[in-house]
């Protein structure tokens, strides 16, 4: 018998629109059966909510998504209200081209700003900072903030027509504030006539609102000390201030009469008070005890964070720290390395041994950074560590002469934070407790 042979007959394939149109209805018809509603489907009010609970990191990428998400995350201002943003003087930062272009897109929504200036080189030749910086101040579209931060400018190497550039921007951008809160701008180097317009535009039109203050390394070195007049300039602004609760400001800025000034104009308001020596001399002026004791006396909740930038001699730091400044935080930061290093080595020990019996009842937290290989530093770091009660937190980033040093302290530390913890949950009883008469 023959064999049948069998005609397959295919359909024809459909155009490349049709199989697109069923491949939608197919999707429609799987997504309404399954009960699955698509994001967009979703109110923005439920979106607005759901972002909330991820960090701004998160919201960058979600902003590539598609284009309505991005228009919500954009547009949404609580979401923009603090930002820490960096710039960086390194060849096509990738830091300083996402700020520059963050500060264009939502610097409207800025309420709480803080700009962090990394340098490649630790020197005060750095131009393309300060370039970038003024970018960064045109960039921004209208900011209504209460708050700036603005950490480790260095405008020392900038050309003058930058620096007077930056100093017009700020002016116009700083006179459009009604209710800044906060004004932090630490080792900027503003030159003296450059540096006194902006100060004076902070002081006068935040005079009513200013809470915190910090101007640590806001001139050059010691220029603002070597005159008089622009000095009581300066000095009587910050006395105008009504609403000041913290202060940081460089110690050969203090004197008697203006301590003594600030004890009576803010008394009962001054809550922080830092105080940053920096190349500190053996005929640097002290501040006599009298009138420290008339600002602790006058506010006795006032704490007091030390900073010693820069190592100079023993005696220059035992003058400036008086004993009774309630101290709660000290910082030791050497950042040149010393020719004699065995000179050194025994002034850091006796610093440390300084600081131990001076402060070991208030001391909460210590930091150190200084390079160093000596057994005496070891032991009168662990000495610091084992005698100050209250010390909770330490950082260092020492090289000591002992590998185990530093995890001798941390053990120390983290048993001392137990016992405090526990000791806070003995005396502050939950709610519960007290409202039920049965437990």
């Amino acid at each position: 018998m023959a064999k049948l042979k069998r005609k397959i007959v295919r359909a024809p394939m459909p155009a490349p629109r049709q199989q697109h149109q069923r491949k939608e209805n197919y999707r429609n018809t799987t997504e309404e059966t399954d009960g699955k509603n698509h994001w967009n489907t979703l109110p923005q009010e439920v979106m607005v909510n759901i972002f909330d609970y991820l960090p701004q990191s998160d919201l960058f990428r979600l902003a590539t998504v598609c284009r309505s998400w991005r228009d919500l995350i954009h547009t949404t201002p609580h979401f923009w209200r603090t930002m820490h943003l960096k710039l960086s003087c390194a060849h096509k930062s990738l830091h300083s081209k996402r700020t520059l272009c963050l500060s264009n897109i939502l610097g409207g929504h800025f309420k709480e700003l803080w700009i962090s200036c990394l340098h490649q080189h630790a020197n005060a030749g750095c131009k393309s900072m300060a370039n970038d910086f003024r970018k960064f101040l045109l960039n921004l579209q209208h900011p209504s903030l209460t708050s700036i931060k603005i950490v480790d400018l260095q405008l020392q190497g900038a050309l003058l027509t930058t620096v007077s550039g930056i100093r017009q921007v700020m002016m116009r951008m700083l006179s459009g504030l009604d209710r800044l809160h906060c004004f932090q701008m630490s080792s900027a180097q503003w030159p003296l006539h450059e540096g006194i317009k902006v100060m004076d535009t902070v002081l006068t039109v935040s005079r009513g609102t200013l809470q915190s203050l910090v101007i640590d390394g806001f001139f050059e070195a010691t220029s603002l000390a070597q005159r008089p007049a622009e000095f009581e300039r300066v000095t009587n602004g910050i006395l105008s201030l009504n609403r000041l609760t913290k202060l940081g400001i460089d110690y050969q800025l203090l004197t008697d009469s203006f301590v003594t000034a600030l004890s009576r104009s803010h008394t009962g308001q001054l809550k922080v008070l830092k105080i940053v020596a920096s190349k500190l001399e053996n005929n640097t002026p002290l501040i006599k005890e009298r009138a420290w004791l008339c600002l602790t006396k006058a506010c006795p909740a006032m704490k007091v964070a030390y900073t010693v930038d820069g190592m100079p001699s023993f005696m220059a730091i035992y003058n400036a720290l008086d004993p009774c400044l309630p101290i709660y935080k000290i910082r030791l930061l050497l950042a040149e390395k010393p020719q004699s290093l065995e000179l050194d080595d025994f002034t850091v020990a006796v610093v440390l041994s300084l600081f131990m019996v001076s402060f070991w009842r208030r001391l909460v937290k210590f930091e150190m950074d200084i390079a160093s290989k000596s057994e005496l530093i070891d032991l009168t770091f662990l000495m610091l560590v084992t005698q100050c009660e209250k010390l909770l937190y330490v950082k260092t980033s020492a090289n000591f002469h002992y590998p185990d040093t530093l995890s001798v302290a941390e053990r120390l530390i983290q048993q001392r934070k137990r016992q405090h913890d526990e000791t806070q949950c003995v005396e502050t009883p939950c709610k519960r407790a007290k409202t039920n008469p049965r437990l």
